[in-house]
């Protein structure tokens, strides 16, 4: 069964001692739930911090640090970029193609196909980001054709292991949340292009109010979470609803 997933992106938020606090509590809130994967996704500058003082690699199985963006080449000059191996050093997921990254810093589908190969080629798991801009009677075919496009050349056993986050944009910082059926039927038409294995999760304006109607849908695999994640109790609470979707599921602790 695809173990659930609750990773919080942090974005252009906390400073350092804001960080060292949340991740921190969340270290101590998540300890003994071990049947989800709880990923934190600070801003770059804080991984290393985090990752040598709160959240020490191996410490704890089902917990993770993932950076919010890279850049492909390994080394080189390009001004104000990471790359997959500095990533690597310090974290085990990366997001890519956020629709932020798209709108304001005009990153196209073959930059983030590079990325997410990048990613493979590192031993980093990619969360990519896919979703439409406006509610359309073609929404699921636009998103299903970008979808296509990012995940073109991949081989099958890095598509299986790709963390894939549906996303409308509409939804994203807005408040205003896909509805539970609305976010189904898109992720069930991605999974026709999907290996059963790959992970898809929702993300746009998830709450601790709105979280268990989508944990309810057999084919949303958890959340990528903004706004929310920045509050340690409402993050905690998704992530213990995660726990229970998954305990009721049949999902077994990632220590077993």
């Amino acid at each position: 069964m695809r173990t659930k997933i609750v990773a919080g992106n942090w974005k252009m938020n906390t400073t350092a001692a804001d960080a060292h606090v949340l991740a921190t509590g969340i270290r101590s809130g998540v300890e003994h739930i071990e049947r989800i994967e709880t990923i934190i996704c600070p801003p770059s500058i804080w991984l290393g911090v985090l990752a040598h003082g709160v959240i020490q690699r191996g410490q704890y199985p089902h917990l993770h640090l993932g950076a919010q963006n890279m850049y492909f080449q390994e080394t080189g000059a390009y001004t104000g970029e990471i790359s997959p191996l500095m990533v690597k050093e310090v974290a085990k997921y990366v997001i890519v193609g956020h629709s932020e990254r798209t709108h304001i810093f005009r990153e196209d589908e073959e930059l983030i196909n590079h990325k997410v190969q990048a990613a493979f080629a590192h031993d980093i798991t990619p969360i990519l980001c896919v979703g439409e801009e406006e509610q359309s009677a073609t929404s699921k075919e636009t998103v299903i054709r970008e979808l296509k496009k990012l995940i073109d050349g991949l081989e099958l056993a890095d598509v299986k292991k790709l963390v894939v986050a549906y996303e409308p944009v509409w939804a994203v910082g807005t408040g205003k949340a896909a509805t539970p059926a609305y976010a189904e039927d898109v992720i069930v038409h991605l999974r026709t292009i999907l290996p059963e294995e790959t992970r898809v999760l929702y993300g746009g304006s998830v709450t601790e109010e709105n979280a268990r109607g989508f944990l309810a849908l057999p084919d949303c695999d958890g959340f990528l979470i903004g706004g929310t994640s920045l509050k340690l109790k409402p993050f905690l609470t998704v992530c213990q609803y995660a726990d229970d979707a998954a305990q009721a599921g049949g999902h077994r602790s990632l220590h077993n």
